[in-house]
């Protein structure tokens, strides 16, 4: 009877420590996998449009009527298309020009989300056409080397509006980036005469605020434009630069997007490297130079191919999806 008595609190003493063990084994994380996504088309006829609207403004020379007149409307367009907006004001001094009212536009898409993406252009136009024969005093029309990556991301922002995205995008139109010397030989050169509007991003951008990577666009839609291995980017972006160029080369655009390495350039991407956030530049550099429209008049909507413009926002859209699935 003794016996059997003290059999049973062992027997329940047992069953109690396994049901306390088994409930104690933390189960396995249950995570779901990110729903796959199909990348939308990119309408290049679309950007063009938007590239042919800045244009038609006039020149965006900081200071000017028409250049206010063309921040107002990115403004409005990128609120239209479902962003948070804000203007980041500063003064910027170019040329015989002193402190003119200048103005980096901010969207975000998706605010609230904390995996995020920058995007960036720079929307402003040159105040001289130093490298044309003829009206040399005169600004340009900018339609490539500004406008272009201002339309490109502007259709992104649509492209996203009508596909939403689970990632945040971010788009930074900086401006005050084109009226820089543009010296004849390296030992003239003022590097920190460009990029006025990054430069000062850079230095009072939100603390807070940071990105998994960043993508410059700079002059992307010009006919017979090349996109090669820019080197700032490289050095300081290597791992997405070289994620981009072989995502368009699988998706048959190796003929634009060259693996070819060039020197460093500077541009915005310069300053949003510097912020913490790695950055690449996709800017058009066909032969050891720019095109041969660079800082002349020619720079004008004959110079813009919507083929050029669709490749080009059709990669970076590709980079995005992919990015919200993880597949990046």
């Amino acid at each position: 009877m003794i016996a059997r008595l003290n059999s049973v609190p062992l027997l329940l003493i047992m069953a109690i420590v396994c049901f306390t063990s088994c409930k104690s084994d933390p189960k396995p994380a249950q995570t779901t996998p990110k729903k796959k996504v199909t990348v939308p088309a990119f309408d290049g006829q679309g950007a063009y449009t938007y590239v042919q609207k800045q244009v038609d403004i006039g020149t965006r020379v900081p200071g000017t009527d028409t250049h206010k007149e063309c921040k107002d409307y990115l403004v409005s367009e990128l609120k239209n298309l479902g962003a948070e907006v804000k203007v980041q004001e500063f003064k910027a001094s170019f040329f015989n020009v002193k402190d003119a009212e200048s103005y980096n536009i901010i969207a975000s898409i998706n605010p609230k989300l904390n995996n995020r993406v920058l995007l960036a252009a720079h929307w402003d136009t040159r105040l001289v056409a130093d490298k044309d024969e003829e009206d040399k005093d005169k600004p340009i029309d900018g339609a490539d080397d500004g406008a272009s990556g201002v339309g490109v991301l502007l259709q992104i922002a649509r492209t996203i509006q009508e596909n939403p995205i689970d990632l945040g995008v971010d788009i930074i139109f900086f401006d005050a980036e084109d009226n820089g010397v543009d010296a004849a030989t390296p030992e003239e050169s003022e590097p920190e005469s460009w990029c006025l509007g990054s430069q000062y991003w850079y230095k009072n951008k939100d603390r807070d605020y940071t990105a998994k990577f960043g993508i410059l666009l700079d002059m992307v839609g010009a006919k017979d434009a090349v996109f090669p291995l820019e080197g700032y980017s490289t050095r300081d972006a290597g791992a997405y630069q070289d994620k981009i160029w072989t995502l368009a080369g699988r998706m048959g655009y190796g003929d634009l997007f060259q693996k070819k390495r060039i020197g460093g350039i500077t541009d915005d991407h310069y300053y949003m490297n510097l912020a913490g956030i790695p950055s690449v530049d996709i800017i058009n550099y066909p032969s050891e130079t720019f095109g041969s429209y660079h800082h002349t008049h020619d720079d004008n909507m004959d110079n813009i191919d919507p083929n050029t413009l669709r490749i080009v926002g059709q990669v970076v859209t590709a980079v995005l999806y992919k990015e919200s699935e993880g597949s990046f």
